[in-house]
């Protein structure tokens, strides 16, 4: 862990101790959107053996599902990992106990769902921390929750039982999205928050100017992805003054050093592609279409220079950037002949997922248009790509909406059979896969709602 990220790690643990410190059964972690990365680094911290952490802590990763089963899947969890500390080999300079603990069906209670894994982690609390001075802190890792109504209810019904004076519980909030609020409110004496000031951005740029300040092997990429960085940073808060000063800084560079190296082409596609996605956040379309159009124009200047891979990658997620902006204008036929374009690029690399994303937007912005035969045209050449794509990408990436798309269109039946879907699908989703569909179509909200809100595919990714 580096400095910078170390220095957050240990300001947090401690006001995690402060908060522990108190007589309080569940700490609620609130942090800013965005710097859930930062918790998970947190959270290894914890369980690390070289910080200074004296307390015991077990991280709980177990998604809420139901009031009826997450007792007994938390159980299971924690059971697995007692049982791998127990047995697995340990580093000559760590003190092994062997934990005495074996979870115990029998302390479910029918009125509380939560009784079962209370109980049981009471006696687990007792097993490793009895007689101690010890505390001993559970964190609950639920990412993957999808009923937060009924999970925070568990919870309630969990803190309102007894626990051992020795035990702690934890999980974290999001500011603007927190599910946990009113446990504090309805249960002051039991639940804390604490507030860690996570500073991110500011770790980035030390980080980086670290790097730039080290660096012997490319310094002058250290020093620009510092003042990319500091780009970034300047665009987040809003400085307009700030942003002029390093994106001049940055394309500088740039121009600077493409003389010499032309990949660094790539790196005005950077640049004006974090442009042209705060001017779309601003809702600042003008000057949206212009960087997307700098950014397409710097693109196109890298084909049959770069490496074909990248050069037709950086033309695709710019011409997909520029469709979104003329998509947001509601310019639905010049925004599905940019995607089309975008679609006939990643297939000129290869990227066939890319191109059926391409292609997915090419179709929804025919619908818009009502053009529902050329709609189709666009869900059909984007379905028969699927022999191309392993079915594990397929499944967790946004082709299944390109699939829902093409059921929905009203000329699909008219150009593709039921018996060629049924081919196709049946290997790679299941012969129940229309109902896999319309389950991913509930988990993520109307798929053309969801296409509004991603019309952003490009990369800023700093080579």
């Amino acid at each position: 862990m580096s400095n910078a990220i170390q220095q957050i790690a240990e300001d947090m643990l401690s006001m995690w101790e402060e908060a522990v410190a108190n007589p309080v059964k569940m700490i609620r972690i609130v942090i800013n959107p965005g710097d859930e990365t930062m918790l998970k680094a947190f959270y290894q911290y914890m369980l690390a053996i070289d910080n200074e952490e004296e307390d015991m802590v077990l991280v709980i990763e177990c998604p809420f599902t139901s009031s009826g089963t997450f007792s007994k899947e938390t159980l299971d969890y924690v059971a697995t990992q007692i049982e791998y500390w127990n047995n697995s080999k340990k580093p000559e300079d760590i003190i092994f106990e062997h934990v005495d603990w074996q979870p115990d069906s029998s302390l479910a209670d029918t009125e509380n769902p939560a009784s079962l894994l209370v109980g049981n982690l009471n006696r687990l609390t007792e097993a490793i921390v009895g007689g101690t001075d010890i505390k001993c802190s559970f964190i609950f890792d639920i990412d993957g929750t999808q009923d937060y109504n009924s999970c925070q209810e568990w919870f309630r019904q969990a803190i309102s039982l007894p626990f051992h004076k020795q035990m702690v519980w934890g999980l974290a909030d999001v500011k603007g999205n927190e599910h946990f609020k009113e446990l504090e409110s309805q249960l002051p004496n039991d639940v804390k928050s604490i507030y860690p000031p996570i500073d991110m951005d500011g770790a980035m740029e030390q980080l980086a100017e670290q790097a730039a300040n080290e660096d012997r092997s490319d310094p002058a990429l250290s020093k620009f992805r510092l003042a990319l960085i500091r780009l970034m940073n300047s665009v987040k808060k809003g400085d307009a003054a700030e942003t002029d000063k390093y994106t001049k800084e940055c394309l500088d560079m740039a121009l600077a050093n493409v003389k010499k190296d032309i990949n660094w082409l790539s790196q005005f596609v950077t640049v004006y592609t974090i442009l042209y996605t705060d001017s779309i956040r601003r809702h600042d379309m003008k000057t949206a279409l212009y960087f997307s159009d700098k950014a397409i124009e710097s693109a196109r200047l890298g084909i049959g220079k770069l490496d074909p891979s990248l050069a037709y990658r950086l033309l695709g997620n710019s011409l997909l950037g520029k469709g979104s902006v003329l998509a947001r204008q509601s310019q639905w036929e010049d925004a599905a002949h940019v995607y089309r374009e975008g679609a006939d690029t990643y297939a000129a690399c290869n990227d066939y997922l890319m191109q059926a994303e391409a292609l997915r937007m090419c179709g929804w912005c025919w619908e818009k248009k009502h053009e529902e035969t050329l709609a189709s045209e666009c869900y059909i050449e984007g379905f028969r790509l699927a022999d191309k794509l392993p079915a594990e990408m397929i499944k967790i990436s946004s082709y299944p909406l390109l699939l829902l798309a093409l059921l929905n269109n009203t000329k699909r039946a008219e150009k593709i059979s039921d018996e060629e879907l049924d081919t196709v699908l049946n290997p790679i989703l299941g012969e129940d896969w229309m109902d896999y569909l319309y389950e991913y179509k509930r988990k993520l909200g109307k798929y053309d709602e969801l296409a509004e809100q991603n019309m952003d595919r490009s990369g800023t990714t700093v080579h």
